[in-house]
């Protein structure tokens, strides 16, 4: 798949998660990064890769996709959840982070419309990344995955990016 987008493949990249909030990957023991893509997709870097890891040292090895879009600005740390069926029966959107403001304009209808139609559970923001895991909802394929993950993050209005981006 690499060599057909003009993409990199690293079979082994630690680094790719150093600096990463512990919530945007699996609790337990730091995991492994394996089979690493790397390029870009509509003109915004990404990352894809397998993240090898143990829930505790008894635990068996288990594998997820985790899937990294480069945001436009650095933003401050937040945490999305989808409830799917919640109270209002379109399910309850939960977002969690230091910056409470950036959340309610951030997630507008058309972002939460996005996050529900194309299936997210989990996301994170930290930084400049946009980070999610197979564990956490949306499409299954890879690159369908990046293509939302991409959508969701062209559909925040520039104006919201220029208001809480971060030197």
């Amino acid at each position: 798949m690499a060599e057909v987008h003009g993409w990199t493949y690293a079979e082994r990249h630690q680094g790719a998660i150093q600096g990463w909030p512990r919530t945007a990957l699996p609790p337990g023991p730091i995991g492994r990064v394996r089979h690493e893509l790397t390029g870009r997709h509509h003109g915004r870097p990404f990352r894809i890769f397998d993240y090898v890891h143990q829930g505790s040292a008894e635990s068996p090895w288990q594998r997820i996709e985790v899937c990294a879009v480069a945001l436009p600005v650095l933003v401050p740390y937040l945490y999305i959840r989808d409830f799917p069926g919640g109270g209002d029966g379109d399910g309850d959107l939960y977002a969690e982070g230091p910056e409470s403001g950036f959340a309610v304009e951030l997630l507008s209808e058309s972002v939460r419309d996005d996050v529900r139609r194309y299936g997210f559970t989990d996301i994170v923001m930290d930084r400049d990344v946009l980070i999610c895991t197979s564990d956490g909802g949306g499409p299954r394929d890879p690159e369908s995955r990046l293509e939302a993950l991409t959508d969701i993050v062209d559909r925040v209005p520039a104006d919201v990016w220029a208001r809480w981006g971060r030197d």
